[in-house]
């Protein structure tokens, strides 16, 4: 029982977000019904509509739509403006896109110098809600230039060359090139900012049939999905203006709400499950879904022909796992370093262990092994980071031993749990599911000691609401029935 117990508490932590879409993969798109949404969300885990709140047809309910709405600043925000924008910015968001396309002259109209003014109240929202930031997202055109830049990497040069300080997590990027092939190519210039890329409008402007439309569509989704350097992606668009002939086979949506077009359909079933790596067994660090900064070099530890390299503090690699069974785990890290190292370790979005050390080896191909226990991994599809915070490590590969001790799935879900959404937003929901029914007692402890919520007012197999009243910070819930005791942290945002 105590086992069931401790690893259902655990399990707790590793379930807060589970996957069923690519977690790369939008649509840059805004004026969507629920029904639109319902067709598109097999295959799209996000989409933003160029403003900071959802579509007017969402935003009263869009959390459970189950697709991840991202707020963006078109243009600059004023001083004045700072604090309605972020109102607007509804629970849950987790990013924020800056300034569309500011070399053109229909798009945010900015030089590099005038985003670099505006930055401040961009840091400044980002900070309000704990958002990292993606970059504007400049293009190449040609005559149709706002500042005399019609090249995206000079508009970024010049942004960084003035503030090498600001604080731009991701760079952004717009491509309508005519051929797949293209796309791509000019994609990974935006790799030399080592920093990962979100693609928030790509497709063509040529006319094509569908059928070719479909092939460019598929080619550049193969690739994206396969590059760890792409963070997320979304094609242009869901309807377009029919006077657009060039892109008249680009809209993922029919006219009729809820229904796909032969490439929506296509868009959503894109495989993108080429990296998954089935565990227990060996995760091969060049096997990354996604990364920030690292690199690549050869080898000659335990066959795996690549490490991971370069690495630097505030890098990072993250894993698409298929889990064959939910429970605890050990894992066995290999690394090479001339200095001590440390990193962290996250579970679909969770961080579970901090400032695990990495004694040096005395080379960068001079290996030993770090064991990390006590992982506790639910079933099925499940990302696994590796946050870095050293510079000059080496990595190799993580291998993972079951050690569930018999215990199955079956019988950790005959008493679970679970808290959901955690972090909490406004407030979440706790279910404590039981074999039988009986009276709960409920207490919520701040870090301090503090009583902050009590409550003998409930019963199990209840969905009971928590939260609401909290303030900002770190909770442990503790629940009490019949001769059960249980607890888990939550974190207020």
């Amino acid at each position: 029982m105590i086992q069931k117990l401790f690893l259902t508490i655990l399990l707790f932590f590793a379930n807060l977000f589970l996957f069923a879409q690519s977690p790369k993969r939008g649509i840059a798109y805004g004026y969507h019904s629920r029904a639109d949404m319902a067709a598109l969300k097999p295959g799209i885990s996000w989409w933003y509509n160029w403003s900071p709140e959802p579509d007017a047809g969402l935003i009263d309910n869009y959390e459970s739509l189950g697709v991840e709405f991202v707020p963006m600043a078109w243009g600059k925000v004023n001083d004045a403006e700072v604090s309605t924008f972020i109102r607007k910015i509804k629970p849950g968001a987790k990013y924020l896109i800056a300034f569309n396309e500011p070399n053109f002259n229909d798009g945010s109209r900015l030089t590099p110098q005038d985003a670099v003014n505006a930055w401040v109240n961009i840091e400044k929202i980002a900070a309000a809600k704990n958002l990292e930031i993606i970059s504007a997202s400049p293009a190449y055109n040609g005559s149709n230039n706002y500042g005399g830049i019609s090249d995206p990497l000079v508009w970024h040069n010049q942004f960084f060359q003035l503030c090498p300080k600001c604080k731009v997590d991701y760079i952004a990027f717009h491509t309508y090139d005519n051929s797949a092939a293209s796309v791509i190519g000019v994609t990974n210039l935006l790799k030399k900012y080592n920093k990962p890329l979100w693609i928030t409008e790509f497709s063509n402007r040529v006319t094509q049939t569908a059928a070719e439309k479909i092939a460019f569509m598929k080619q550049i989704l193969t690739n994206f999905e396969n590059d760890p350097d792409i963070f997320r992606y979304s094609w242009f668009s869901g309807r377009i203006d029919p006077n657009w002939i060039e892109m008249k086979e680009n809209p993922l949506l029919a006219p009729e709400s809820g229904v796909l077009r032969p490439i929506g359909t296509e868009y959503i079933n894109v495989p993108y499950t080429s990296k998954k790596i089935n565990v227990p067994g060996r995760i091969t660090a060049n096997k990354h879904y996604r990364r920030k900064g690292t690199g690549l070099q050869n080898t000659s530890d335990s066959s795996t022909g690549q490490n991971v390299c370069f690495i630097n503090s505030g890098d990072w690699n993250e894993f698409m796992l298929n889990v064959t069974e939910a429970g605890n785990y050990n894992m066995k890290f290999r690394f090479a370093t001339l200095k001590e190292g440390k990193f962290d370790i996250s579970v679909n979005g969770v961080k579970i262990k901090t400032d695990e050390t990495v004694p040096l080896t005395g080379g960068y191909q001079i290996w030993t092994d770090k064991n990390v226990n006590g992982i506790t991994l639910p079933k099925g599809e499940v990302y696994l980071k590796i946050d870095f915070k050293t510079d000059d490590l080496n990595f190799n590969f993580i291998d993972v031993v079951s050690t569930n001790l018999g215990v199955e799935d079956h019988d950790l879900e005959k008493e679970s749990f679970t808290i959901y959404p955690n972090p909490v937003k406004t407030q979440s929901t706790l279910h404590i599911k039981s074999s039988i029914t009986e009276p709960l007692t409920i207490k919520i402890i701040d870090m301090k000691g503090d009583v902050c919520f009590y409550s003998d007012d409930y019963f199990t197999n209840e969905d009971i609401k928590i939260g609401e009243k909290l303030a900002k910070g770190v909770y442990i819930v503790n629940a009490s029935y019949g001769n059960v005791k249980k607890s888990t942290k939550i974190i207020k945002n």
